[in-house]
């Protein structure tokens, strides 16, 4: 709207105007001096008797509104030594500084009309009338110049805040994870001069906000890296103390946006006034992130060197959006949540990931048919430097970008083939598999590294299985589809990852041909409360993955019984402590050669496989409910049950009198209420046998 106002483009003057009014212009130089500080002092006295002009100059200290005063003398200076590139310049630069410390455009342009009118005023009488004409003209003519050039330093902000909007709604479409929207956001208003530093937190269970995210190498330094070490004062959302009172304690109370318009003038952040001198921080703003429910659960927090930075009618709004979008960020990665994790430990995974720090381990997939290990899946861990207990992926997975994430997959994916094919130079001539993110089906960077490493390899394609991580926002796309049919082509075997742990992996099941499918681990967590619910996923998983083609790995045998359990099942391979715990690289040949896992389906040796064993029995009596001629020959064959009570000494015990009911009931029906009622009492039995044999 401001394009058109320069009205200064006249023809110019003859050069004989031009050089009179230059040396008008160095004729008044020596009277200068002495009007220049009288009209300064009336030009702002006009502002402070206005009330928005009042209320941003009240922001500055007694030390900032001297320089601001001596600026505009030296300005006031400069308007009688004629313009220059240099002069357009500074104007722009003052437009900038005005943008940032919130003041509107329409606002420049009532503060120049004040300007002009003071101007004419003071000096019309100070010189003589025969020159006076020449001078006003002049006076009008640059004053019109300075306010466009400061408009267009003002639009220069303006434009950067509307880049920033531009690139966080375009990372709200296309990051993968909450990390990467966080780091896109963050990275968006590092661009927007005046913003010195930013952070996104979470408070821990006492209070204190952890920072989990930041930008601003100097605030990282002087202040978040100082916080543990008690140089500089941590930050708290609780109201009962010091810490608690800046703009994030009471934005997290309040559930409302709150702002710091000057940190001269406001009290409440004296516990980090040293730190904030340091870095020159002038103002602030806390934006609250709500949950659906409008409960906090992060606060963003950004910091300016300019008072009044976030306090103008237009900041407000873009303040406004940054918390719309941050909540809907949340609640869309609501289904991968992670503890709070301070930035300093996010950066010290990182550092770990990037400097030699990736140290896989393996832990076998052992064929339930032959009892053999058919590969080894490799786990990623990330080792200290101190050569302490190495790092779970749990503690630094939610916390790694989208680069981060690949950076893990690469150098993982390396490290296992290498370790297979040493193996393999021993005599252990095994597969492998490794974990990849769902992001690795839109970014084609993993299938190219995967190519890449099979060719340097000289690796048959089927001995590596690429095991697909959950992810609830995995759908099908073009783009995916391409990047899948790539993988495909590759060779390689696909795995879907913890089948069962969500819905939309039955969904994948069915769109996705996978090779391989690995039940999740999670849904044996019921076993002690109810053992027949989780044999029964197991069971029926098992069966739907059959009947797509597919293979199964049952996750999680961390005991004999649940391996006995998985084998009666007739599910293809297992994992799990009850077989190994995940090893070194170099244990791995050791470990194969004194490993056997004997099978024998048709006498279990534990409650939970001889809960197995009932179950399929059980399910063989369904089939038979059309033909009661044939109930004799299903009696015969609960010679499971019948050899484990021999076998463990239990007979008269309440297992086995429950047994005896059970097949007396047998030969009445299986309709009838004495089955069912029998049919009932052998499951609390096989219950209270299960809870025994855990413990519980």
């Amino acid at each position: 709207m401001f394009e058109k106002l320069n009205i200064s483009a006249e023809p110019p003057a003859p050069a004989e105007q031009q050089a009179a009014l230059r040396a008008l212009l160095a004729a008044v130089q020596p009277d200068l001096n002495r009007v220049v500080e009288a009209f300064i002092r009336q030009f702002y006295d006009e502002l402070l008797k206005q009330t928005r002009f009042s209320r941003v100059l009240k922001l500055l200290s007694v030390a900032e509104f001297s320089r601001l005063r001596n600026n505009q003398e030296r300005h006031l200076r400069s308007l009688f030594v004629g313009s220059s590139e240099a002069s357009v310049r500074v104007a722009r630069h003052v437009g900038r500084v005005h943008a940032l410390i919130g003041l509107d455009a329409s606002w420049l342009v009532e503060a120049y009309g004040l300007y002009t009118r003071l101007l004419i005023g003071h000096f019309a009488a100070w010189v003589e009338p025969s020159e006076r004409a020449a001078l006003l003209r002049y006076f009008i003519t640059r004053l019109q110049d300075e306010l466009q050039w400061q408009i267009e330093g003002h639009e220069d902000i303006v434009r950067q805040f509307d880049a920033a909007l531009v690139r966080i709604d375009a990372a709200i479409l296309t990051a993968h994870t909450l990390s990467d929207l966080l780091r896109a956001v963050l990275g968006a208003l590092e661009n927007i001069e005046g913003v010195l530093a930013g952070t996104i937190g979470r408070p821990d269970a006492a209070g204190v906000v952890q920072f989990e995210h930041a930008f601003g190498s100097r605030f990282k330094s002087l202040y978040l890296d100082r916080i543990d070490s008690g140089e500089a004062a941590f930050t708290t959302v609780r109201g009962d103390a010091a810490e608690g009172l800046g703009v994030s304690g009471r934005a997290w109370r309040s559930r409302e946006v709150q702002y710091t318009a000057s940190y001269a003038c406001d009290p409440a952040i004296l516990p980090w006034k040293d730190v904030a001198d340091e870095l020159g921080v002038r103002s602030a703003v806390s934006i609250p992130i709500l949950d659906a429910s409008g409960q906090p659960i992060a606060l963003m927090d950004l910091y300016s060197s300019y008072p009044g930075f976030f306090t103008s009618s237009t900041r407000r709004v873009f303040v406004e959006h940054l918390q719309k979008v941050l909540g809907l960020a949340f609640a869309r990665y609501a289904h991968s949540p992670s503890g709070v994790v301070p930035y300093a430990r996010r950066q010290f995974y990182v550092d770990l990931l990037d400097h030699s720090g990736l140290q896989m381990r393996y832990q076998p997939v052992v064929n339930l048919k032959t009892g053999r290990p058919e590969k080894f899946e490799a786990l990623a861990r990330l080792q200290r430097r101190d050569g302490g207990e190495l790092i779970a992926p749990g503690e630094f997975l939610p916390v790694l970008g989208a680069h981060d994430m690949w950076r893990l997959f690469s150098l993982g994916l390396e490290q296992a083939l290498h370790a297979r094919q040493r193996w393999a130079q021993q005599g252990i001539d095994l597969d492998v598999s490794v974990n990849m993110p769902p992001v690795a089906l839109s970014d084609p960077r993993y299938v190219e590294r995967v190519e890449q490493l099979l060719r340097s390899h000289a690796l048959d394609p089927r001995r590596l299985t690429l095991e697909l991580l959950e992810s609830s926002d995995l759908d099908i796309s073009e783009r995916r589809d391409a990047l899948l049919g790539r993988f495909r082509a590759t060779g390689v075997r696909l795995a879907e990852d913890d089948l069962g742990s969500g819905y939309s992996s039955l969904l994948r099941l069915d769109s996705f041909p996978f090779d391989e499918v690995k039940i999740d681990q999670g849904l044996l967590g019921g076993l002690g409360k109810v053992p027949r619910r989780a044999l029964d996923f197991i069971q029926h998983l098992t069966r739907l993955a059959h009947d797509l083609g597919s293979t199964v790995v049952v996750e999680g045998l961390e005991s004999a019984g649940l391996v006995e359990a998985a084998i009666i099942l007739q599910a293809d391979t297992g994992q799990g402590y009850g077989l190994a715990r995940p090893m070194p690289a170099d244990a791995v040949v050791d470990w194969v050669h004194g490993f056997h896992l004997t099978i024998n389906r048709d006498h279990p040796r534990t409650a939970l496989g001889i809960y197995a064993a009932h179950l399929l029995w059980e399910q063989r009596l369904a089939y038979m409910t059309p033909w009661p001629d044939a109930l004799p020959l299903a009696a015969r064959a609960a010679t499971a049950l019948h050899h484990y009570i021999e076998v463990e000494g239990l007979e008269g015990g309440p297992l086995h009198l429950a047994y005896q009911r059970l097949i007396s009931a047998l030969s009445e029906g299986l309709e009838t209420p004495a089955f069912a009622r029998a049919q009932q009492d052998m499951r609390r039995q096989l219950d209270l046998l299960v809870r025994a044999e855990l413990g519980q």
